[in-house]
Parts: structure tokens; C-alpha cells; sequence
């Protein structure tokens, strides 16, 4: 695991197999960000390194300093082979060979936005296709929500941290729905997109999630629904709080497999979103205002 103030121009020549004589002649010439110490000691963000590997599509020779698996961004697979790869592995829970995968998309250049819509999402509706031809347990689809998780901490680790006057989103799942797994893709998604956003879990009532609103006035609050007990109660509950996030002058964005078209049309929203691609759209509509 990275140090928390940095990498030493030693570790970081380690990591992209160059010599240390080289790597600081590139930090002095920019091309790699860096800060100092209180000592005066070069130290660079784990983030910066992953930006130079992606922008010059330079190997990574040492993955372990950056604290990834053995042989990653030693291969980039297509999309559509990563997505058999992924379901495979996650089914199996090979935690390892997933982060792999992911990192070596990352490292091609895919976003981890297309991580998340184009391999992780479609592996899990895989896997609960199997589940229902009886081809996989239960256990095995709980196994993988947890390795994903460690997935997509793992990728925010990398991301760039949002500058100061960054415009904010936070999410959450009303009371009754315990999923968690969109929330975290979503905050992934806005966090790459220079947004400091923030999931604040799953499970709320309206009441708090208005608190949340009126306390971190956000420029966009978003919500994911895949599951509810009473679909009556639920449309109730969402239109309340749509009602006040308008009041408040916050957008709300929503999507989630448990949203079919007869619920769409009873409820209210800024915006309606399938895909972590149809978010980051709708959000750059607004981010020039925010």
C-alpha cells in the first residue's frame, strides 16, 4: 500500500521500470507532479503516477508499489472479453484476478465509469441470470458485491482529489433499500468527473435525507432504487423528497433496475439515468452552473 504522504522518486522509478537519475529529471521538467516535505523530500500522489502510466501508455513494472496484484497492465483485454473475465472471477471469487482486470482496462485508458457500465454491472446481471437458471448461489452474487466494493475503493484510490471549489453531489437509497453497490459506482463516476461527491449509504428516511440536503447544500443529489417493500409508499416517499430538493434548488437524479415505466411516470425528477454514461451527461449540462 502507497505511504498516505506519497511515493519516493526511488519507488516510483521502481514502479515504471526507469532509473530514479530519470524520473526526477521529469518532475523537474513537469511532466510528473510532485510535492515536498517538510525535510524537502520529493513525494508524489499514487494518483499521478497512475495519470502518467495512462496519458504515455507507459508499462507498469513494479505493480505491487502501487499496492496492485502481480502482472497488472501486463494485458488489456477487450471490454467484451474483460466482462467474461470479470463474471468468472467474481463467480469464483478470485478477488486478485478481478482487480487485475479492472486495472488493466484502467491502465488502457477506459474510465472507470466504462468499468463500471461496460464489465462490472453486465457481469452481475450475468450472474444473477445464472442464479436463476440455477447455474450459481446466492453466496456466490453476495462473494462478488463485496470483492466489487474493494474494486471500486481500490480505483478511487487513483482518482485525482477534487479541487476546493469542486461542485458537490451526495447520494443515498431511501429506507427499505439495503443496495449499495450503485451509490458507490455512481460516487466513483463523479469523482472522476472532478465532482466532490459522496454516498452516504443506504437505508434513509425522507426525513434525513432532507437534513442532508439542507445541511451540505449540494449542487446535485442522486439515488439509486432497486428495491422497495410498498411501491405506494415508496412513490410518496419520492416525491416528497423531489418536492423539497426542488424547493432547494438541487437537482435530483434517479435510476435503478427496480424503476419500471408505470413507477417512472408517477414520480418526479431532474433526470432519469440508465447508465453512469447517461449521469455524466446530464451532470455536465449542470456543472457549468454549479
Amino acid at each position: 500500500m502507497p505511504a498516505l504522504n506519497g511515493l519516493s522518486p526511488k519507488q516510483v522509478a521502481l514502479a515504471i521500470g526507469t532509473s530514479e537519475a530519470s524520473l526526477k529529471r521529469w518532475c523537474d521538467k513537469g511532466l510528473i507532479r510532485f510535492h515536498k516535505t517538510a525535510g524537502g523530500h520529493r513525494r508524489i500522489q499514487p494518483e499521478e503516477v497512475m495519470r502518467y502510466l495512462r496519458d504515455t501508455a507507459t508499462d507498469l513494472a513494479r505493480p505491487d508499489i502501487l499496492g496492485l496484484p502481480t502482472a497488472t497492465g501486463k494485458t488489456q483485454p477487450s471490454i467484451d472479453k474483460a466482462r467474461t473475465l470479470m463474471r468468472e472471477s467474481l463467480e469464483c471469487g478470485d478477488e486478485e484476478q478481478c482487480i487485475r482486470l479492472a486495472f488493466n482496462l484502467y491502465l488502457g485508458q477506459h474510465t472507470a465509469r466504462d468499468i463500471c457500465d461496460k464489465v462490472l454491472s453486465p457481469a452481475f446481471y450475468d450472474i444473477g441470470m445464472r442464479w436463476e437458471h440455477g447455474q450459481a448461489e446466492i453466496y456466490q452474487e453476495r462473494r462478488g458485491v463485496e470483492i466489487t466494493k474493494r474494486i471500486i475503493y481500490k480505483l478511487r484510490e487513483f482518482l485525482p482529489k477534487p479541487v476546493d471549489d469542486a461542485p458537490k453531489a451526495i447520494g443515498a437509497t431511501l429506507e427499505t433499500d439495503p443496495y449499495s453497490l450503485a451509490g458507490l459506482m455512481i460516487e466513483l463516476a463523479l469523482l472522476e468527473e472532478g465532482w466532490n461527491a459522496s454516498f452516504y449509504g443506504t437505508g434513509h428516511p425522507v426525513s434525513t435525507l432532507k437534513a442532508a440536503i439542507n445541511d451540505s447544500q449540494p449542487n446535485l443529489f442522486w439515488t439509486s432504487v432497486s428495491y422497495f417493500e410498498d411501491e405506494e409508499e415508496f412513490i410518496h416517499d419520492f416525491n416528497e423528497l423531489q418536492i423539497h430538493a426542488q424547493e432547494s434548488n438541487v437537482p435530483l437524479v434517479v435510476g435503478g433496475m427496480a424503476l419500471n415505466n408505470d413507477i417512472r411516470q408517477r414520480i418526479n425528477y431532474s433526470g432519469f439515468c440508465d447508465n453512469l454514461q447517461h449521469l455524466i451527461t446530464f451532470v455536465k449540462t449542470i456543472s457549468k452552473t454549479a
